[in-house]
């Protein structure tokens, strides 16, 4: 029974190390409208949007979720694939994750084009 338990701590460990969480970071209520930013790049960050834009903008009564790509910025993953595809399936993740049926993307420069494929898609 002990190698069992010592095999599946080992596994979970193992899963956990390759699983790739995204920057994120949020800006007032979760029941006020969403939007989420979409930075440039590719190789850029959220960062300026996080102290320049977002707190404004969860003032005026919206729920911002800004995060970097998988990648780039914060969100560091050397086995990013940076496919849109990826992309794609990370953004539907952040649905997931604040549960999310419909939010407004901002997006900038090359997070205009990202956010263009998401809603085509």
């Amino acid at each position: 029974m002990r190698r069992y338990f010592t095999l599946l701590i080992f596994l979970l460990g193992a899963v956990c190390a390759n699983a790739q969480s995204l920057y994120t970071k949020t800006f007032g209520n979760p029941a006020d409208r969403p939007i989420i930013f979409l930075h440039g790049g590719p190789g850029g960050s959220m960062i300026d949007f996080e102290v320049i834009t977002a707190e404004k903008l969860a003032e005026q009564g919206f729920f911002v979720i800004a995060y970097d790509r998988r990648g780039e910025g914060r969100s560091e993953d050397d086995s990013a694939q940076f496919t849109y595809q990826q992309t794609l399936d990370d953004l539907d993740g952040i649905y997931d994750r604040y549960n999310l049926k419909s939010a407004t993307l901002l997006g900038h420069s090359f997070g205009g084009i990202v956010g263009t494929l998401f809603a085509e898609k």
